[in-house]
């Protein structure tokens, strides 16, 4: 006999190898992933040890600082980036993924590999 699931409020789940995930937790990175240039940035900032902002920006192909530096804050409120003060002359301002941006950033590279793979309408 086939189990009979119904869906309840608030019962936002997943089932994956037999696990339940809720999934309701990720609203609020999705709400930083979800905005333009987050993942590009992940992205690019995964490939070196640190970035500065304006190259940051050509990589990412951003037109205005203030969308990529508010992009850099949320996520640096979420410890998925961090900037660092290079207290030099003319001093220099470099962005890197935190720990937790690097893991989250290996998590992304099947779903990025699967839009290279599947998105030939771009």
């Amino acid at each position: 006999m086939e189990e009979t699931r119904t869906i309840s409020p608030g019962n936002c789940t997943i089932m994956h190898n037999g696990m339940e995930i809720n999934i309701k937790k990720s609203e609020d990175i999705l709400r930083i992933l979800g905005k333009k240039y987050s993942l590009l940035i992940i992205g690019v900032l995964g490939n070196f040890p640190s970035v500065n902002f304006n190259e940051l920006k050509k990589a990412v192909g951003c037109p205005r600082s203030n969308l990529l530096s508010a992009r850099l804050k949320e996520m640096s409120a979420a410890g998925i980036t961090q900037r660092k003060v290079i207290d030099l002359y003319p001093v220099s301002v470099k962005y890197e993924l935190t720990e937790k941006g690097k893991e989250l950033r290996e998590k992304l590279i099947p779903f990025f590999m699967w839009i290279d793979c599947n998105c030939y309408f771009i």
